[in-house]
């Protein structure tokens, strides 16, 4: 395997500052140990944000903070506070999140939230791009950076990119309500390989994929023009052997003793969360409330140690969940309490390794019941702690752990009775009933640990598979009329044109291509509804003195720069000189003049070689011959040589169609066209989301969904949208 890049929300490193003092020490999270088999070898590079807000930083902390960072292979993406209370409350927590766990979008959900999560997946997008090399293995992880396959596959097609969600993906209309779901799933396929925790996960995706029409769904599979996008389960796991030997730690040994003096007489239930609606703390705590009203033996015998772990304390939502919980227990607490007996010890901090370790070994019952959670990797770490003591988990059946560890006692967490009768069962079941549930559980663990989980899916994205290429239809007849009805029926519609051998026929000299009163007549009304961008290897001048004052925008020399609709100011895409182009334009016309009827054309940013009057015979000599010289050349300035129809182009490889096309894709378009007719044209075939109505003009091997024949037959087209 080639070097490997995780990428992260946040890295598996804690930084702390105090005044002039950074502190940096590895996290105990769970990705980070699931993936510490990898981080330790040469070549891992883990990029993710450090937790600090970089306004709280001077240029100098950020150096000092990427350099000790480097010494565990993690390299930062700063974020402003604004960035982090856009992108990550705002939109990954207060829409995502919710969405996912099948909960209502209270707030959030608005331009300001979606504008930053885009930006900020370019962000790491960029930094991955930076620290990567072509041909690598990329692993993006979870749902705050899910645009960020669909943006590394513009950029890099042929590079292994992996993509694991782990929260739980919900029903197919839940997902669909969200304003921008056809862009997060378009972000979502750009991998390679989509992983989910259980096979009911992966089923509502794909259902997903269906409703949204997406090209050829079938099996585990997404079938692409581009590429193959294969998914499956991978239940994530845990450290197994770390909470199977932790009795082995004098700490742990410790804690227990001091957990065994306190807890005397009593038995325990252990509650372990992060403070989150997902975890139903409410809904437990009434259920522990009920078995205390209704059943007097457990009053004075029993004892609920809830432990919440601070999380998301800026949201609204959680602050008053946190209230809620807090007003909970004390009620619990004054209902039933004694002078020598307290029902709820309530814990609102993180835990020590070595404390929580002690909890679990001493907990009769681990009470795991959130209403909707990915996996649960805390039912997991309680059952690996019983070595030799008995110990039950009740767990809810909606959490991803229950597809496992089927011995648990399983509750519906939206039913109070199933979750007191569930609470109950536990505290009654017989020893060797205990012994044999629990034995079992871990015997699964122990076989598939956290590592093995890591190394399944990586073996997965590592396969090699045949690409299946879909088919390209001709557009004619019911097609025709589909595409026509979806444009009709479309509020917001993108059109991305090509124009030479797709708006206007070829001709010997370039600059007699110039467009007719007809065609700028259309092109105008086209432009009045839709957003229509013209992608287009001509030059900035050509594009601004045949179409400047239509209301269209202008991406002329394939994407290099870019003026939008109504606009006056143009945008580079491209950051590299062009010190290059003297070298470049001495070969070129020493070939040239070799070549009767051939000329060559100066960009902005490229220079090209048109021979289309030049005979068959001298035009093919000259263009392998010109190939080969200017390669070393090409290398040397990272420049790419592109061959169109009847043309050789030489500009810097950072330019392509896709990927000034993705300036308008980052927005949502419920309908987007794209049309060319050759090679320069496939990087923007491959950047629209799937669904798109792709047309290549023409024949030759193409990405795109459909052809047309001819120009003449695009205009026709044209005419009736």
């Amino acid at each position: 395997m080639k070097d490997l890049i995780i990428v992260s929300n946040r890295l598996p490193i804690s930084i702390k500052k105090s005044g002039a003092h950074i502190e940096v020490r590895p996290s105990d999270g769970g990705l980070a140990t699931s993936m510490s088999g990898y981080t330790k070898r040469r070549g891992t590079k883990w990029i993710g944000w450090p937790g600090l807000p970089s306004d709280s930083l001077t240029k100098n902390d950020m150096e000092r903070i990427t350099t000790m960072l480097e010494a565990y292979q993690c390299y930062p993406v700063f974020l402003t506070q604004k960035q982090i209370n856009l992108y990550y409350n705002g939109y990954s927590n207060s829409v995502l999140w919710p969405i996912l766990h099948e909960f209502s979008v209270h707030r959030g959900d608005n331009d300001q939230n979606w504008k930053a999560y885009q930006a900020v997946n370019r962000l790491f997008t960029e930094a991955t791009l930076q620290l990567s090399k072509p041909g690598g293995t990329i692993w993006v992880h979870d749902y705050q950076l899910l645009l960020v396959p669909r943006y590394l596959r513009v950029e890099r097609p042929k590079d292994h990119i992996g993509f694991f969600l782990h929260t739980p993906f919900p029903d197919p209309d839940t997902f669909l309500s969200g304003k921008h779901a056809s862009s997060l799933i378009a972000g979502m396929l750009g991998a390679d390989l989509v992983g989910f925790h259980t096979t009911g996960y992966t089923e509502k995706f794909m259902e997903t994929c269906r409703k949204l029409n997406i090209d050829t769904v079938g099996g585990d599979q997404v079938l692409l023009p581009t590429h193959t996008v294969h998914t499956g389960d991978f239940p994530i796991s845990i450290d197994y052997y770390k909470f199977a030997r932790a009795s082995e730690q004098h700490k742990v040994r410790s804690e227990l003793r001091r957990m065994e003096r306190a807890y005397a007489g009593l038995r325990v239930i252990a509650t372990v969360d992060r403070l989150d609606p997902a975890k139903g703390l409410v809904e437990r705590l009434t259920a522990y409330k009920t078995l205390l009203e209704s059943d007097k033996q457990f009053r004075g015998s029993v004892v609920m140690v809830m432990l919440v772990i601070p999380s998301r304390e800026d949201i609204p939502e959680y602050q008053r969940l946190k209230q809620d919980v807090e007003r909970l227990i004390e009620e619990i607490n004054t209902t039933f309490g004694t002078s020598t007996w307290l029902p709820v010890e309530y814990m609102y901090r993180t835990m020590p390794f070595e404390e929580l370790a002690a909890l679990y070994q001493r907990a009769d019952v681990a009470f795991i019941a959130p209403i909707r959670d990915g996996m649960n990797l805390v039912a997991k770490e309680y059952v690996a702690s019983h070595q030799y003591r008995k110990g039950v988990l009740v767990l809810s059946e909606t959490a991803g752990a229950a597809d496992e560890l089927k011995e648990a006692i399983h509750v519906n967490p939206a039913e109070q009775r199933s979750l007191v009768r569930g609470l109950h069962s536990a505290l009654s079941l017989p020893g060797v009933d205990l012994r044999r549930r629990i034995g079992a559980m871990r015997h699964h663990i122990r076989r598939f640990s956290v590592q093995r989980w890591a190394d399944t899916f990586m073996a997965e994205l590592q396969q090699e598979r045949n690409y299946k290429k879909t088919r390209t239809h001709s557009l004619v007849g019911e097609r025709k009329k589909q595409l026509l009805t979806a444009y009709k029926h479309a509020s917001r519609r993108l059109l991305l044109l090509d124009y030479d051998g797709v708006l206007r026929s070829f001709v010997v000299n370039p600059a007699d291509a110039v467009p007719s009163k007809e065609l700028k007549a259309m092109l105008r009304r086209l432009g009045r509804k839709n957003d229509v961008v013209m992608v287009s290897g001509r030059s900035r001048a050509d594009l601004e003195n045949w179409f400047g004052k239509l209301p269209i925008a202008l991406a002329p020399e394939h994407g290099a720069l870019f003026r939008r609709k109504g606009g006056h100011n143009w945008h580079k895409i491209v950051s590299s000189d062009t010190g290059w182009k003297h070298h470049v334009s001495v070969i070129i016309k020493h070939y040239a003049d070799l070549a009767p009827g051939s000329l060559i054309e100066q960009k902005e940013w490229g220079v090209v070689w048109h021979y289309r009057d030049t005979t068959p015979y001298y035009g093919q000599k000259y263009l392998q011959i010109l190939k080969r010289a200017l390669r070393p050349i090409a290398k040397e300035y990272n420049l790419q040589l592109v061959v169109g129809d009847k043309v050789l182009e030489v500009r810097p490889a950072e330019v392509n169609k896709g990927r000034v096309a993705m300036e308008w894709l980052t927005d949502d378009y419920d309908f987007v066209f794209a049309i060319g007719d050759d090679k320069t044209d496939e990087d923007t075939f491959a950047a629209v989301p799937p669904g798109s109505y792709t047309v290549k003009v023409g024949r030759g091997s193409t990405f795109a969904r459909f052809r047309l024949p001819d120009v003449i037959s695009v205009l026709e087209l044209l005419e009736q949208m």
